[in-house]
């Protein structure tokens, strides 16, 4: 498993970032070979920031989906330029341990 994490600054209200991530982002992630997880976390306690983590079954994978993140930003701003997010930081590796909840 390889995963990315992503940390977006310039977000003042989340909810104003759901919708185009729910339209957009996702679907084009989930269609994704080896897509396995994503995950967008308000950590605006902290500043106006969130943060994503995705996950895919090759680096590969991942690879394809920090391109399509980057275009999604990109588009996000053309259309939004003051409210767009900022990509600051992209971080990304092969899963080295993992836990899931067993049902």
């Amino acid at each position: 498993m390889h995963a990315t994490l992503r940390e977006y600054e310039g977000i003042g209200d989340p909810t104003e970032a759901l919708q185009p991530l729910r339209d957009g982002l996702l679907a084009e992630m989930e269609a994704l070979p080896g897509f396995i997880a994503y995950y967008f976390v308000d950590v605006g306690d902290a500043g106006d920031r969130m943060i994503s983590l995705s996950v895919f079954e090759s680096s590969e994978a991942a690879a394809e989906s920090n391109r399509i993140a980057a275009e999604w930003v990109e588009r996000w701003i053309a259309a939004h330029p003051n409210t767009a997010p900022t990509a600051s930081r992209v971080d990304a590796g092969p899963v080295v341990a993992s836990a899931v909840r067993s049902h």
